[in-house]
């Protein structure tokens, strides 16, 4: 979720990710936890290669859920094969501000209110959440260790929960020389 200074009045809550099909749908990330805080969204935002946004009414989405990744995907009006569909690949979807209430509070979970958190790798602490980077797919938690920083994306399969003031991790093992 970006905010860009030359886009007033939007942010960025999601982008597309491939073609799905051959009918122009998209599977697409939002950047959300739950699912159905985004089941009335019908209204998008896109831009266009000038960097113009313009207005993309959603037909239909689906969600599926597979392990624990949960995967968007959603029909445009306005895309009707995949050519049209294949011109949006790594595209931007905004929202009006006004209008992406369960957006900015995912960002407010996830970001700020994680600082100073303990961390915990199989209820061994090992380090501090100095800082929380933003990058398009999640967030990334940067965490201070005895050794050094070390960088663990917040995402379901390394972040167990959070809870009390600490982070639980697993699969960290999988981030070992990144």
């Amino acid at each position: 979720m970006n905010r860009d200074a030359n886009t007033p009045g939007f942010i960025q809550v999601g982008h597309v990710l491939r073609s799905h099909g051959l009918e122009g749908e998209l599977k697409v990330f939002f950047d959300v936890s739950d699912p159905q805080e985004i089941e009335d969204l019908k209204l998008v935002y896109l831009r266009n290669d000038r960097g113009d946004f313009y207005p993309a009414r959603i037909t239909d989405m689906r969600v599926e859920g597979k392990r624990n990744d949960i995967s968007f995907f959603v029909q445009f009006d306005h895309i009707a094969d995949r050519t049209g569909a294949e011109a949006l690949r790594n595209r931007g979807i905004f929202l009006e501000i006004e209008n992406a209430d369960a957006f900015l509070d995912a960002k407010a979970d996830t970001e700020d209110s994680l600082i100073d958190h303990e961390v915990y790798d199989d209820n061994e602490a090992i380090g501090l959440v100095i800082e929380v980077m933003n990058n398009p797919a999640h967030p990334i938690l940067v965490v201070a260790t005895t050794s050094g920083s070390r960088l663990i994306p917040y995402i379901d399969h390394f972040v167990k929960e959070t809870r009390d003031g600490n982070i639980y991790c697993q699969n960290l093992d999988e981030l070992e020389g990144i």
